[in-house]
């Protein structure tokens, strides 16, 4: 009986000469058959022996080719039978040795090793810790611009207030007046105190005119931080004295004018703060 070879420890099944003798015995049992049909043929046709040879070759050849054409398919599949077994004993024996590996085209089922390479030299450039950093970074940066630009839009403010207002509203007064006002630009929902003794000098015109030039630069209009009702609400509780006759449909409109305005409609510069304070008041 012949032994199973051993090639680099593992086992190489004799599956050559299995498949040489199992052709060989088929093909002597075709010549065995193909008599059969061959003097059967003879028989019929003629007694002659070369009508004979012919059917023989012809039956043989017909029946070798339909043999080998059945032999085929279940030698693939015994021969796939037996690769896979032989792959999962492998797999079985580097299970067991936790120290082996398997070797690296095994691995990488076949990846081009220039993909591996660039792999290798990338994988250190951007690491999750070093992309947690850059988006705190990114987050920082855009609160720090945001923190500017509102600091920015605050301080026009507060200087448009001091100019626009000085020759209506006393130097003792003024700071309260604008604390009233800074806290509405900080805060669209905040409640101010009345502020009375500006009937004579302003009218509601005057101060529509003022909240408007403020709440535009800080986003009036649907969806925006600020919007027209908020506006009435403000300019009807901080001025009470001026709005006392008015309703809410007069107070709207925040920026019709009259022929005895002091305080005119500023439209927002080109970066959608700067006032032009020279042109607030006539």
């Amino acid at each position: 009986m012949k032994k199973t070879s051993v090639i680099n420890g593992e086992p190489v099944f004799p599956t050559i000469n299995f498949k040489t003798m199992l052709y060989l015995l088929v093909s002597i049992a075709v010549l065995f058959i193909a008599i059969i049909p061959a003097r059967i043929i003879s028989g019929i046709f003629s007694q002659d022996v070369s009508i004979f040879y012919i059917s023989f070759a012809g039956f043989t050849v017909l029946l070798e080719f339909m043999v080998w054409c059945f032999l085929c398919v279940p030698m693939k599949i015994y021969e796939s039978i037996l690769a896979n077994k032989a792959m999962d004993e492998k797999l079985i024996v580097a299970e067991e040795q936790p120290g082996s590996k398997l070797p690296n085209e095994e691995v990488v089922s076949g990846e081009p090793e220039m993909l591996l390479a660039m792999k290798e030299e990338t994988k250190d450039i951007i690491t999750p810790s070093s992309m947690i950093d850059l988006y705190r970074q990114g987050c920082d940066d855009f609160y720090r611009n945001q923190t500017a630009h509102r600091k920015e839009q605050l301080d026009k403010i507060v200087e448009y207030l001091h100019y626009t207002m000085a020759p209506f509203i006393k130097q003792d007064d003024m700071e309260t007046f604008c604390a009233e006002i800074m806290s509405f630009a900080i805060n669209p929902a905040y409640e101010p105190k009345p502020f009375v003794g500006l009937k004579g000098t302003l009218t509601s015109f005057d101060v529509r005119h003022l909240i408007w030039n403020i709440t535009s630069r800080l986003g009036l209009g649907r969806g925006k931080p600020y919007s027209v009702e908020l506006c009435i609400n403000f300019i009807r509780t901080m001025f009470p004295d001026l709005c006392k006759d008015l309703d809410n449909s007069t107070l709207k409109n925040l920026r019709v004018t009259s022929t005895s305005d002091k305080i005119h409609i500023d439209l927002p510069g080109k970066d959608g703060i700067s006032f032009h304070i020279s042109q607030s008041i006539k």
